[in-house]
């Protein structure tokens, strides 16, 4: 489903090829490193992290989460465990992404983790 959802992103213009093949590669080290075992478990996520990516490049900003649901996700037991991969996956990208995004990478790694 996410490889169908990325190709209408890149055939709409609102993602690039650079992104689609970043986003490919992060499907396919989660599934190298079991995180996930169908792309389905991750889907948004990658939807997540291409919609990211896409507003990096063109410098648009996203809110910060509610104070409330950041305590929330720094409090998931999954939490460090969401960073460490977040930093393994963030390796693997052209770009570096501003700290509200990485809030809501970490909320969607915690309960990608939490369901696996």
């Amino acid at each position: 489903m996410i490889r169908q959802k990325l190709i209408v992103l890149e055939e709409s213009g609102i993602i690039d090829t650079e992104i689609h093949n970043y986003v490919l590669a992060v499907c396919d080290y989660l599934k190298e490193k079991q995180v996930i075992k169908e792309e389905l478990e991750a889907d948004v996520f990658l939807t997540h992290l291409a919609m990211a990516a896409a507003r990096q490049k063109n410098e648009e900003k996203v809110n910060a989460l509610d104070p409330f649901i950041k305590d929330q996700i720094i409090s998931d037991p999954q939490y460090l465990d969401s960073q460490s991969l977040w930093q393994e996956l963030s390796e693997m990208a052209a770009i570096d992404f501003d700290e509200p995004e990485l809030d809501y990478f970490y909320l969607h790694i915690c309960n990608m983790l939490n369901e696996g």
